[in-house]
């Protein structure tokens, strides 16, 4: 997919503002294009076999794309929070907006933010945490890198659903988790440092600190109804973040050797859309086992392993396949590979 193409999902974005000049019921419009329409494009689009390996363009012409993202999500997320908080905004324009800025942060914010802190360029990491403070989830950053990529697919990593597992038993225990794991973290890397005054070095801390300093600007310049959006969004954005990680590894789990060491990650240890469209999809979010193979690879080189367990479906609707968990376990606990299976049994 060449580079620019990434910018017709700006659409998304542009229809928050859309629905705000349009009033009313349209502030919905987010929800109803990414549940709806973009379903049923996706489905009449063509699903070519995506290769990184035969990309033609420099890495460093997607970074800039990407990059350009963030300051677009960062003014739109600054804006809906002004708008919310003016007398003019009706209950219903209020929860469509939140609900459609959160998405936008979830489904944009989250994705990029979660390539730019696996880079190690000063800027990209930069991009990366600037989009988590606005949502609100700084610690992900420390849990995702250090937690998820070393526990992916054991009972020692939050963000893995377990076979026979709701959402709604997982969302909960996958956000409390998160913290927990992001704290048992630092507080092992603090134990190796030398540092006299170990409390000023503690990212858990220091996030907290700028995540605290934000929602008191916010209240403080702009009010509490800013607030409360601005809280109301990030609670959006972060339920469909963990929504997307119940997907990407729900029911797979890594055997122990005879050592009591887990097996490496491999291609069956992540579940990869069932319908890819090389020309419509989020910055290769679709090809979610290979960035678990090789997760210093830029999202511009991620390939699909053909070998991966499959939803059936597009994120979209496997989305709201999963608020029905009877219909959930009846579809997916059949696809889980046999040899995973057993591990279970």
């Amino acid at each position: 997919m060449k580079p620019w193409k990434y910018l017709i999902l700006l659409f998304v974005p542009a229809l928050v503002i859309a629905g705000y000049q349009l009033g009313g019921w349209w502030n919905f419009l987010v929800p109803l294009f990414c549940f709806i329409a973009y379903p049923i494009i996706n489905f009449f689009m063509s699903t070519l076999p995506h290769n990184g390996k035969h990309q033609i363009y420099p890495t460093s012409a997607y970074s800039n794309i990407a990059l350009s993202f963030v300051p677009i999500l960062l003014t739109l997320t600054g804006w809906s929070v002004y708008v919310a908080g003016s007398a003019s905004i009706n209950i219903i324009s209020f929860v469509g907006l939140a609900l459609s800025v959160g998405m936008v942060n979830s489904v944009l914010g989250f994705t990029l933010a979660h390539e730019f802190i696996h880079r190690f360029s000063k800027a990209e990491r930069t991009a990366g945490y600037l989009l988590l403070l606005q949502n609100n989830y700084l610690h992900y950053g420390i849990e995702h890198v250090w937690g998820h990529h070393v526990y992916a697919c054991t009972p020692e990593d939050p963000n893995t659903a377990r076979m026979g597992e709701s959402i709604y038993a997982y969302l909960p225990r996958a956000v409390k988790g998160t913290y927990l794991s992001a704290l048992k973290i630092e507080e092992k890397k603090l134990s190796r440092a030398s540092s006299k005054f170990p409390l000023f070095h503690n990212r858990i801390v220091i996030f907290g600190m700028l995540q605290i300093a934000l929602m008191a600007l916010i209240y403080l310049a702009l009010g509490k109804f800013s607030l409360i959006f601005f809280l109301l969004q990030n609670a959006v954005a972060i339920s469909f973040l963990h929504i997307i990680d119940y997907l990407q590894h729900y029911g797979l789990l890594r055997n122990k050797n005879e050592n009591g060491n887990y097996e490496r990650l491999n291609e069956h240890h992540a579940w990869n859309t069932g319908r890819f469209n090389p020309s419509l999809n989020l910055f290769q979010l679709e090809s979610h086992s290979d960035h678990h193979m090789h997760p210093g690879r830029t999202f511009d080189k991620l390939m699909q392993q053909d070998e991966s367990p499959a939803h059936p479906a597009g994120y979209s609707f496997m989305v709201l396949l999963s608020l029905v968990p009877p219909l959930w376990f009846k579809i997916m606990d059949k696809r889980i590979p046999s040899h995973i299976l057993k591990i279970h049994s």
